[in-house]
This record gives C-alpha cells, sequence and structure tokens, in this order.
C-alpha cells in the first residue's frame, strides 16, 4: 500500500469512527476481563508515580499470564514515566534507560514467541508495534540529530505493524495512538529538519492534521492507549502547534485525572502561562514548587528551575521586582545545580535578570548580565535579544 493510499485509508477508518461512535467503541480484546481489571489498577497507580505500586501490579499480572505480553510491555511504561519527567536530564534518562530497553526486549521476544505459532497474532502485533514505537520514542525524544535517525527504523516497523492491525480491527481506538503519531511526525520532522529529508524519505509522507484527529479519537475512546493519547496530544498541541488554549484543555483533563503527575501538572502550569492567565499559572507553579520542597514523587529539581523563571517572569510583569529578581537568581543556581550544560532555562533567567536590573535602573547590571548572555550558548534568539538591550534599555 503506498502513503497516498494509507493516508486515505486512515481517512476513511476516521470516517467511520466519526459516522458510527457507538460502534467504534467496540474494542478487539487485547485481554479477558480479569487482565483488564489488573491493567487499569496499574495505569492508575502508573499515571500518579507510585512506581512500587504499579510495578508490583504489572508483575502480578506476568505470573498470571507469563506468555502474554502486556505485562511486560506495561513494566516498560512505567520505566517510561520513570524517564519522562525527568527528560532534560541526560544522566536521569540513563539511570533508567537500561532498565526500560531491558523489558521492551522481554515484550519483543514474547511478542515473537506469539507470532512464530501465529504471524496474524494481533496481540503479539499490537505490542510488538507498541514495544517498537515505544523505544524509538526515547531514542529521539531529547533531539532530533544525526544520531538519532537509527530509532528512525524501529519508528517505520512499528508503524507498519500497527498499520497490519488498524487493517485487522478497523474500528479499535487504541490503535490510533501509533498511528496518529506516525501521521503527525513524518509530516513534522521534514518540516522543521529540512536536513533529515533525505534520511527519512523512506518514511513517505505524513499529516498533521489527520495525525491530531487521529489523537483526539484515541484520547476519547481507546480502552487502555487513552491517556497515553492525550498526553502525546498535549505534546504536540503544546510544544508544536503553539495552540495553547487547546492544549489547556488536555492539561486540565489530564490533571484532574491524574492530581499527582507532575507532567500533567507542568503542561497545565505552562498553558495558563501562556494564555496569559497568570493568576492561575502563578497558582500552578507555587504548587509545583511546594511539592518538589516536599520531594513528591515525579517533583523533581528541573521542575523547579522552570516553575521559579516563570514566577520571576509573571512578578517582573507585576512590576515586583525585587520578587523577579529573587526568582530568576534562585532559576539560574537550579540549573547550575542540575550540573548539566547550559540550558535555555540559564539563558533566558540571565536575560530577565538583566531585564529587572534595567527595570531597577541599574543599567551596569543590567548590561553585566546581556554580556553574560552573549557568552553563552544562543537559545530561542537569546544573543540578539541581548545585543538588543545592550542598545536600548529594557523597558
Amino acid at each position: 500500500m503506498n502513503q497516498i493510499a494509507r493516508i486515505s485509508f486512515f481517512s476513511i477508518a476516521l470516517f467511520g469512527l466519526l459516522l458510527f461512535p457507538q460502534r467504534a467503541q467496540s474494542q478487539w480484546a487485547l485481554l479477558d476481563a480479569r487482565a483488564d481489571t489488573i491493567v487499569r489498577r496499574g495505569l492508575e497507580a502508573m499515571y500518579n508515580l507510585r512506581y512500587p505500586q504499579a510495578d508490583s501490579i504489572f508483575n502480578s499480572m506476568i505470573k498470571l499470564y507469563p506468555d502474554h505480553p502486556a505485562g511486560y510491555f506495561l513494566l516498560a511504561l512505567v520505566d517510561w514515566w520513570r524517564i519522562v519527567p525527568n527528560i532534560d536530564v541526560d544522566s536521569k534518562v540513563d539511570r533508567y534507560s537500561e532498565s526500560f530497553n531491558k523489558r521492551i526486549d522481554r515484550t519483543l521476544q514474547i511478542c515473537e514467541d506469539r507470532l512464530d505459532k501465529n504471524p496474524i497474532d494481533i496481540v503479539g502485533l499490537f505490542f510488538k508495534g507498541s514495544a517498537l514505537g515505544y523505544r524509538a520514542r526515547l531514542n529521539v525524544s531529547k533531539n532530533f540529530s544525526p544520531s538519532t535517525l537509527g530509532a528512525i527504523t524501529d519508528g517505520k516497523e512499528a508503524y507498519e505493524i500497527i498499520l497490519q492491525c488498524q487493517r485487522m480491527a478497523p474500528s479499535n481506538s487504541d490503535v490510533l495512538l501509533g498511528s496518529g503519531l506516525y501521521n503527525y511526525m513524518a509530516a513534522y520532522i521534514p518540516q522543521q529538519y529540512p536536513w533529515a529529508s533525505s534520511f527519512i524519505s523512506f518514511l513517505g509522507p505524513g499529516d498533521r492534521q489527520l495525525g491530531i484527529q487521529m489523537l483526539r479519537i484515541s484520547g476519547k475512546r481507546a480502552a487502555y492507549a487513552n491517556v497515553e493519547a492525550r498526553y502525546s496530544l498535549m505534546e504536540i498541541l503544546s510544544n508544536f502547534e503553539k495552540d495553547y488554549p487547546a492544549g489547556l484543555d488536555v492539561a486540565k483533563e489530564l490533571y484532574t485525572q491524574y492530581p499527582f503527575n507532575p507532567v500533567f501538572h507542568k503542561y497545565l502550569a505552562k498553558n495558563y502561562y501562556m494564555t496569559n492567565d497568570f493568576t492561575n499559572a502563578d497558582s500552578a507553579w507555587t504548587e509545583i514548587l511546594r511539592r518538589v520542597k516536599r520531594h513528591t514523587p515525579g517533583y523533581e529539581i528541573t521542575l523547579a528551575r522552570q516553575g521559579l523563571y516563570y514566577l520571576g517572569d509573571i512578578r517582573l510583569r507585576e512590576g515586583k521586582l525585587d520578587d523577579a529578581r529573587r526568582f530568576f537568581e534562585q532559576a539560574a543556581r537550579q540549573s547550575e545545580r542540575i550540573g548539566e550544560d547550559e540550558t535555555s532555562w540559564i539563558v533566558q533567567s540571565t536575560l530577565k535578570l538583566g531585564n529587572v536590573y534595567d527595570a531597577l535602573g541599574d543599567r551596569k547590571k543590567a548590561i553585566d548580565q546581556y554580556e553574560e548572555v552573549l557568552d553563552m550558548e544562543e537559545y530561542s534568539n537569546s544573543h540578539t535579544k541581548a545585543k538588543g538591550f545592550i542598545a536600548a534599555p529594557y523597558r
């Protein structure tokens, strides 16, 4: 099936899902009723970052169903959610990547055993595609660069498998998570990274809007992938599409459902800020900082530096300059504590400190901050902004 035909196939499938929603909700059985109950308990624990409880629940599932790949894959997903709150910190990612990859490998082994017996075993196909997809997702989660292009092979194979599952069970909404991510990223990557086009041309064209629509449907109707679909949709809307009101709507849903998930909490706070709702943004970021101080699971120092930066900017907008200075100084110190190379947070915090000093009338200290920015790696036109503020003070 060529790429145009694939997109047409998915368009028709989506039309059917929208036209016959009740019928579309009937899912082919990945799990029996007992396993379904176990999985839902484990997912509830996992998305609220109760990691030991989630591990225990999914290990109990493996004991009951040793030849089913679900338990092994879900254990890998627990590791994925150990990684996600720390995705910007290489040392933290490395800490859990080994366990994640071992669990993915075990999942793939179980799937291959099933597929050796029955090449069209839909359980084996679904979890093989899911495992390959998440392995690819981790490998490109930091930055898309030539060194990560090997992950594209996993992504392509995962998509081909998910496409096969979609043909076999066109009414299943769990499958649309992988299909939606593939369609969106296959269109987005060449647009944002033109140099990559020649490397990934074998993937064929994607469709950003089709991908988003698939994720929306999966988020509403999938039996097991609905949270992952909404999380992916929230990331795409907030980070790539810059549709902050829509991203905020999804963040509200997820945070209401899982109030101890720091990733959902962060996107809630960020999207409040990006939609100029500074009152709710202030409240959300302040609560995030409280949880970091209390060592709430998943609320890491990386969240603290973001919260300090946003609270500093809100105080700067309010004219509370001493508070703004304190927040930006703390944000810069937290970035240094993390021990990674210069990040956008320390660069932007230093730039904002210059703005604060300008607002306070201390031009010399302001210029010192701007010149420090020029000595740092550039992020989001930070050098151009610093030069502009050196030429004319922040107002």
